[in-house]
């Protein structure tokens, strides 16, 4: 499992990240869509057990593990979710939006610190203020942005929210933090160009804002598809043949 996540993780085929604070809120959003590429973390104290709604929703999950605080102590888990939110968001393509599970006001923190840097963050917990909606659903002081064909200007959990700020570095938030530096791009493709086409077809799918020419087409892919050892070019020929991507006279993109 730790050799198909770090081969997950260095092909950038990860859709989105979920940690959950299990000590303060071991549920998670009812409809949150859940893929064998989503990155999920789940923080408990030290010899605490995840619970059965939890294991029942996560078993199977490729990229997901359950990550205990290394000793005892009030705010132990906390801590540890807070530095993994740091190292995660540092290592990840910032288009990836994180979503945060926890009851914990002070862990709110992080969700605004990402979306301050420009990450698109939405914090879920199962425990709304009082006078609010009798369902579970995200907080978020910024405007809602949907994911997976949500329509509408009615909010749910599986909301994401929509940064108002510009990106800056990553740095900041990861400062302190000891990194291994990510692998080297692999020199000869890795796997099938079919395969990784696919998966880029389907993040291209969901994007709200899919690259409308031709250049910022090829630049997408190449920034997306770095490690996986195929050009762009190539990508974009398997796009045209086997996905229905058509391209004009003036290097317009549209879908068959």
């Amino acid at each position: 499992m730790e050799n198909q996540e770090k081969g997950t993780l260095r092909s950038g085929l990860v859709d989105g990240v979920l940690l959950i604070d299990a000590d303060n809120d071991p549920h998670m959003p009812s409809d949150f869509p859940l893929s064998a590429a989503t990155l999920v973390r789940v923080f408990l104290r030290p010899k605490a057990a995840l619970s059965r709604a939890l294991q029942k929703r996560l078993t199977g999950l490729p990229l997901c593990a359950t990550i205990s605080a290394p000793q005892g102590g009030k705010n132990a888990a906390d801590f540890v979710m807070a530095m993994h939110a740091g190292i995660l968001h540092a290592s990840l393509p910032m288009h990836l939006p994180f979503s945060i599970v926890t009851n914990d006001k002070a862990l709110s923190a992080i969700v605004q610190e990402l979306q301050r840097v420009g990450r698109v963050a939405t914090l879920w917990t199962s425990h709304p203020e009082p006078g609010a909606e009798d369902t579970p659903r995200a907080q978020s002081s910024r405007s809602p942005r949907p994911r997976r064909g949500d329509r509408g200007g009615v909010r749910s959990s599986s909301r994401r929210t929509k940064p108002a700020a510009p990106p800056e570095s990553a740095a900041p938030l990861a400062q302190g933090l000891t990194m291994a530096q990510p692998a080297p791009a692999p020199s000869q493709p890795g796997r099938p160009i079919a395969e990784v086409t696919a998966a880029y077809a389907r993040m291209l799918a969901r994007a709200k804002n899919p690259p409308s020419r031709l250049k910022a087409l090829l630049n997408d892919i190449g920034n997306r598809t770095a490690n996986s050892g195929w050009q762009p070019v190539e990508i974009l020929e398997e796009l045209k043949l086997s996905h229905g991507l058509r391209i004009d006279e003036r290097g317009r993109i549209s879908r068959a």
